[in-house]
């Protein structure tokens, strides 16, 4: 299931597609939500990442969605997505003038060696509304923060 793609200009994105909920419905997530295994593929210049064991969790999402949402309505700030506890992935998307945004970020595959990609590319306001959108479905399926519990 695709949980979100971020499209940028040429070709460039970041997107996670869902494999695994852990625990679903009875366990939740210390970050809310359910954990997640997701396949992550970054696409940023002539860079190109697929990793399919990214963990995550839904409530990490909701966050950045909430975020980007403010970021859409206003066209102003920044939207960060982090885990409280991977910190595998982290990525920022800000908006500049004219509603254009730049998505900067890093991922590291195993935090035991130093082999960290640092990515940036462009994107447009027109790009954010079906990630808001997509992630926001999550909920429908997996309820909020409290997992089903507060659907």
């Amino acid at each position: 299931m695709n949980i979100f793609c971020l499209n940028g200009y040429n070709g460039e994105k970041l997107s996670l597609e869902l494999n695994e909920v852990i625990g679903f419905p009875n366990n939740t997530s210390i970050e809310g939500g359910y954990d997640i295994i997701c396949t992550l593929v970054i696409d940023s210049g002539c860079y190109h990442i697929e990793f399919d064991r990214l963990y995550s969790a839904t409530g990490t999402l909701y966050r950045f969605s909430k975020e980007l949402d403010a970021c859409y309505t206003v066209l102003f700030g920044s939207a960060e997505y982090h885990s409280l506890y991977e910190n595998g992935l982290v990525f920022n998307v800000e908006m500049t003038s004219g509603g254009l945004a730049i998505v900067t970020g890093t991922f590291q595959e195993r935090p035991d060696k130093q082999n960290v990609l640092q990515f940036e590319f462009d994107t447009d306001q027109s790009c954010l509304l079906s990630v808001i959108q997509d992630i926001e479905s999550l909920k429908v399926k997996y309820g909020g923060m409290e997992g089903l519990h507060d659907k």
